[in-house]
């Protein structure tokens, strides 16, 4: 369709003067849809659409009963599905990170921290004591993974690392007296 032929269309299906219907269709970029919504939006034709508003009383003493009434928390198995999914996202990131032993130039050993966090549950006085004499012992902690940052922790095995070395050294002074 030429442009003469969609002023003259939009002039017969809305009733607007040649000047506004050829105004409206070069800011819609020749889009006959968007002219009528144009000049709806403008106030040049009168929108036909028919509004209706209902007020219905609000009784705020019975909205109060029956949220009491809807809450809902769930049975026992939404609450075990919760308690299994969260146990399931621990455990993914225990196995995703790691707990890892090092000496000075050797290949460090690493250990699931999903096993490390058992092994301290269950044998926490061997655990602790192995821990401790690996300190003297020159060895090195840290925690390493992917997604998340341990700069904090591992910045505290560090500085026990440094204080065991410390000891150690104050220790041989005093032996060798």
């Amino acid at each position: 369709m030429e442009r003469n032929e969609m002023i003259q269309v939009l002039m017969s299906k809305v009733n607007v003067s040649y000047e506004e219907a050829q105004v409206a269709l070069e800011i819609c970029n020749w889009d006959m849809l968007e002219a009528v919504l144009y000049l709806e939006r403008s106030g040049k034709v009168p929108n036909e659409e028919v509004t209706t508003m209902v007020k219905v009383p609000e009784n705020n003493n019975d909205y109060k009963q029956n949220s009491k009434n809807n809450e809902h928390f769930g049975g026992i198995g939404e609450i075990l599905g919760r308690m299994f999914k969260f146990a399931g996202k621990i455990l993914k990131k225990g196995n995703d990170n790691y707990f890892e032993v090092r000496k000075e130039n050797e290949k460090p050993i690493r250990v699931s921290v999903t096993i490390s966090v058992i092994l301290l549950v269950f044998l926490a006085i061997p655990t602790s004591i192995l821990l401790v004499a690996g300190l003297f012992c020159g060895y090195k902690y840290s925690i390493v993974g992917e997604n998340i940052n341990y700069d904090g922790v591992n910045s505290v095995f560090e500085e026990v690392s440094k204080s065991a070395d410390s000891i150690k050294k104050d220790f041989k002074k005093g032996y060798e007296r």
